[in-house]
């Protein structure tokens, strides 16, 4: 059974998360609870998308009735605060594995916290990648 992978915060820079899962065979989905992103994610992956308000309660059992076994959270560039709630939300949800990337070292705690299993400090996507891409092969192989 493949896998079920949740990007939960969607920027133009996070698209090869999507395409590489694609490319990969990796049942995923997008999660839509910002304005701000909203129209490019419907224009990239019409048939991907989770769309709940951005409200704690909402996304929980949005994301709950999906079962996925991993979400990606990648950091916010302007609200770190932002980041660790959807966290704590994904993990309330009952997501297997919550992985936070970022950029900050010093964020690391905030977001294990917050319920993040796992934080990756790098800004190399690709090295993320083979990161999630590992974990999931594990999930897999362990079902």
């Amino acid at each position: 059974m493949a896998p079920k992978l949740l990007v939960a915060s969607f920027h133009a820079e996070e698209k090869p998360y999507v395409d590489n899962a694609l490319v990969d065979g990796i049942d995923i989905r997008i999660l839509d609870c910002f304005e701000e992103t909203h129209k490019i994610i419907h224009s990239w992956y019409p048939g991907r998308i989770i769309h709940a308000p951005a409200h704690r309660i909402p996304v929980k059992r949005a994301v709950e009735e999906e079962s996925f076994d991993v979400a990606i959270v990648h950091e916010s560039k302007d609200d770190f605060v932002r980041t660790a709630l959807l966290a704590q939300t994904l993990r309330d949800a009952r997501v297997r594995h919550v992985l936070v990337v970022t950029s900050d070292v010093a964020r690391t705690p905030i977001y294990r916290r917050c319920g993040a299993h796992q934080v990756v400090v790098s800004s190399d996507l690709e090295e993320v990648w083979k990161q999630v891409h590992t974990h999931l092969l594990v999930q897999v192989s362990a079902s």
